[in-house]
C-alpha cells in the first residue's frame, strides 16, 4: 500500500497552470497593452519551464520513493 502520491498534486498543479494560461488569453481580448504583455512575460511565460523542471523532479522523486518502498518491503519479509 503506497502511503504517498506526488503525481496527484502535480496533475492538479498542471491543470491550474493551464487554466491560468487560458484565462490570460481570454483577458488578452480586452487588455492588450504594454502592461498586459509585461505581466505575461514576467508571470505567465516563466511558468512553463519551471513547471517542466518541477515535474521532472517529482517524477524522479517518485521513482526514488518507489525504490525505497520496495527495498523496505523486501527487508521486512
Amino acid at each position: 500500500m503506497r502511503l504517498w502520491d506526488l503525481t496527484a498534486g502535480l496533475a492538479k498543479l498542471e491543470l491550474a497552470i493551464k487554466t491560468l494560461e487560458t484565462k490570460a488569453l481570454d483577458i488578452n481580448d480586452s487588455w492588450d497593452d504594454e502592461s498586459y504583455h509585461r505581466f505575461c512575460e514576467t508571470y505567465i511565460e516563466p511558468l512553463k519551464p519551471r513547471m517542466k523542471t518541477m515535474a521532472d523532479a517529482i517524477h524522479r522523486l517518485t521513482d526514488v520513493l518507489a525504490n525505497a518502498e520496495q527495498q523496505c518491503r523486501d527487508d521486512y519479509r
